[in-house]
């Protein structure tokens, strides 16, 4: 069956933010984030629809990491009030979605580097309230690495809002949907010339689909 969950805008993705921009003050990224905070949310115009949020972290740090790593930090899309533990139907293995960044140069061009890394975002999904809903739990980065050289390490930071998304409607119920900004750097023993920090939007949503954009 196709997915038909809506991918998130660029200005669903900054309202979710701009709403606990207090959170953030520690993030320095050259994107500054911007817009209005999101008002009521309705399905259909019509009644106002569960609220979902984050109870977990805002900010999930993987840094100076050479080796292949699980985030034990994680954010998570929740009703708000209930406890995440009292959620059932959870899928049986987590959905994840990643990036692969790899390079490769002649052996005489010194002032490149050779790496094969990937980052992701794992997720569990699927699990309802009182029979409603799907949610999303332990959404966390990883690192996975296949080569980095010597004196060469990446940082990730992972960015997400206390208040997640709702991709449902009148009869699917509830759908939470988590907006991400992924940051990462790779940090070269040959300083500018091999060292570069990019940043990613993605969303997960409690389906089990997960996107870049």
């Amino acid at each position: 069956m196709t997915d038909t969950t809506p991918q998130v805008s660029q200005s669903d993705f900054e309202q979710a933010m701009q709403a606990d921009a207090a959170n953030f003050a520690s993030y320095t990224a050259s994107d500054e984030l911007a817009g209005t905070g999101p008002g009521e949310e309705t399905i259909g115009g019509d009644s106002a629809v569960d609220t979902i949020v984050n109870v977990g972290k805002t900010v999930i740090d993987l840094l100076h990491n050479t080796a292949t790593i699980n985030a034990t930090e994680y954010a998570n899309a929740v009703p708000s009030g209930v406890d995440p533990m009292s959620l059932t139907g959870w899928g049986s293995e987590p959905h994840s979605i990643s990036l692969h960044f790899k390079a490769s140069s002649e052996w005489w061009r010194v002032w490149q580097a050779d790496y094969d890394f990937l980052v992701g975002i794992s997720f569990y999904y699927g699990a309802s309230h009182n029979g409603v809903g799907r949610y999303l739990d332990y959404v966390a980065p990883w690192i996975q690495v296949n080569y980095l050289p010597p004196d060469f390490s990446v940082d990730v930071r992972a960015i997400v809002p206390n208040h997640a998304m709702n991709r449902g409607d009148a009869n699917s119920g509830p759908i939470a949907a988590l907006p991400i900004q992924l940051n990462v750097q790779l940090n070269g023993f040959f300083s500018h010339l091999v060292s570069w920090n990019q940043h990613y939007n993605a969303e997960v949503v409690g389906t089990g689909a997960g996107y870049w954009h």
